[in-house]
């Protein structure tokens, strides 16, 4: 009896031991079989690209349907990127950034991948921005590339889109001197002119105003580069340059130029445009594709003095996302609608 119970005994063991073993052996070629099966150590391993220093590393990468993914992959692993900083960047960068990556020397970029106005080549002077007057990073990221980190008027770039809706005019982007709109038409009753698709809006939103007791009336629309030229320097023979900057363009520089912008006063006071009409304006002309281009508190940002009576047309769903994101154009514009 005490024979059959130690031979039960044993065989017990012996069973124990072989499941043991055999859960082993099939974890064993389970991890094989998914290091095998991880895609992009896969992909190297069936290229030309494959370096077994970096074996480790290409598993834990997430395979992407690149052309230059594993050139790319193995640059940045060069320059000592991680794996799960290469899935980020992957994942977050745009295809222009990662190309300007592979020319620099490392960064941290643990801070920046969902910023989406990022230019890694900028990351410096973001950091020195941001440092200097104390603002959130993607603050400094968006103020850095709108500029605001150089003095007005340096690095001036001229425009190739002049005839665009949205079109960025300020003082780093500029109209060619010889500019203008083909479409230009008279605003209702009067002889002032803009783009026909603005004229038309602009009317609206007067007689939308005159529904909620705002009488507003346009007294400045399009206007050549010429005319603007010898406004401004009409006014520097009243003011010093410094002064004039902050309330007039120089030529090529004005919205004006654009067909798209307009200057508004009240038809009631024959005068500026009242606390009460720029409140109303700024709640209301998005609904007809308008935004108030220079806002009060935004001096810093547009680089001119606060203009209640001057509205920019840019289209209903643009305005729209400017009046909700309470923000400037030049902000919106890097934000939305520059490619980076």
């Amino acid at each position: 009896m005490k024979l059959k119970k130690r031979n039960c005994f044993i065989l017990v063991i012996i069973i124990i031991v072989l499941v043991i073993g055999g859960l082993s052996l099939f974890k064993r070629k389970e991890i094989v079989k998914i290091e095998e099966d991880a895609p992009t150590l896969k992909a190297f391993k069936e290229s030309s690209y494959y370096q077994e220093k970096y074996q480790e590393a290409y598993k834990e990468i997430t395979f992407r349907d690149n052309p230059k993914f594993l050139e790319i992959t193995n640059q940045l692993l060069d320059k000592n990127y991680q794996a799960q900083e290469i899935n980020q960047i992957f994942t977050y960068l745009s295809d222009r950034n990662i190309e300007n990556l592979l020319t620099i020397d490392y960064v941290s970029l643990e801070n920046y991948y969902e910023i989406k106005n990022l230019d890694v080549l900028k990351i410096k002077e973001y950091e020195e921005y941001q440092k200097e007057h104390n603002v959130s990073l993607a603050d400094a990221v968006t103020r850095v590339n709108i500029h605001l980190n150089e003095e007005f008027y340096t690095n001036i770039e001229e425009v190739d889109n002049p005839d665009s809706l949205t079109v960025l005019v300020n003082k780093f982007h500029s109209l060619p001197s010889d500019y203008e709109p083909t479409d230009l038409v008279n605003v209702g009753q009067y002889s002032y002119q803009m783009r026909e698709e603005a004229a038309l809006e602009l009317e609206k939103l007067m007689a939308y105003g005159s529904t909620q007791n705002v009488y507003l009336i346009p007294f400045s629309t399009y206007r050549s580069y010429d005319y603007q030229e010898g406004l401004y320097d009409k006014y520097l023979t009243i003011d010093p340059l410094d002064v004039v900057d902050t309330y007039s363009a120089r030529a090529g520089h004005s919205e004006h130029q654009t067909g798209l912008a307009v200057d508004l006063r009240s038809s009631v006071l024959n005068d500026n445009v009242t606390d009460e009409d720029y409140e109303w304006l700024l709640n209301n002309s998005y609904l007809y594709g308008f935004i108030v281009r220079y806002p009060k508190g935004k001096s810093d940002i547009t680089g001119y003095m606060e203009e209640p009576w001057h509205l920019r047309y840019i289209g209903v769903e643009h305005a729209t996302k400017v009046h909700e994101l309470d923000i400037t154009y030049d902000e919106y514009y890097d934000l939305y609608l520059e490619k980076h």
